[in-house]
């Protein structure tokens, strides 16, 4: 009797309180610190957002959106119950810090330009040339159909070899190609110039 009614006296234990959602201390954070994070959203198609969150309620947030070139994008309302997942910390947010921090660096191409002659072999005089110019990135079109992007490491009169380098940067190791398999090639556009900055990041040569 004495051992019950110590039980029904004792004070109880509190329960431990849910602290604010994961999600709420991540969006917070950017916030302040402007720190950039990815957001996907249900139902869309079109990729992750990537930046920084300008303002939050408690349906709506504010976020800062950054184009896949480092150039701000406006400000996008965003549901909280539409958004799906968030990234941060991860290598694309780091490639997406990189862009922003140097977008500059994207606006301008180099000098360096491709003189073909009216000769018929203009693929192996393309080639010769990027491969004289060493650190110009290139994009080969090959039968047609697959661009693979990267330096001109070496050629002979009838393939070549390329270090081949992905879109964020990383490089891919050598690959060879046939010359006369070149259908097209392009130099300088912004989006070698974006795989170069990151090329450049990644080595730490920036």
């Amino acid at each position: 009797m004495i051992l019950f009614l110590k039980k029904l006296f004792q004070p109880k234990k509190k329960s431990p309180q849910m602290s604010t959602s994961i999600l709420q201390s991540i969006l917070q954070k950017s916030k302040e610190n402007k720190e950039i994070i990815s957001i996907w959203q249900y139902n869309s198609d079109k990729g992750s957002l990537v930046g920084y969150i300008t303002e939050i309620n408690e349906e709506y947030i504010g976020f800062r959106h950054y184009t896949r070139f480092g150039k701000p994008d406006g400000i996008i309302f965003i549901r909280l119950q539409n958004i799906k997942n968030v990234d941060f910390n991860d290598d694309y947010i780091k490639v997406m810090e990189c862009l922003i921090e140097y977008s500059d660096i994207i606006d301008k191409p180099s000098n360096f330009a491709i003189h073909l002659n009216q000769s018929e072999n203009w693929q192996f005089s393309a080639v010769l040339q990027l491969h004289n110019a060493q650190d110009q990135m290139a994009s080969f079109e090959i039968n047609g159909n697959e661009f693979f992007s990267g330096f001109v490491k070496d050629l002979s009169n009838e393939d070549f070899i390329l270090n081949c380098v992905a879109k964020n940067g990383e490089d891919l190791g050598t690959s060879l190609f046939k010359i006369e398999d070149i259908t097209e090639v392009r130099v300088n556009d912004i989006d070698d110039r974006r795989r170069l900055l990151l090329y450049n990041w990644r080595k730490a040569t920036l």
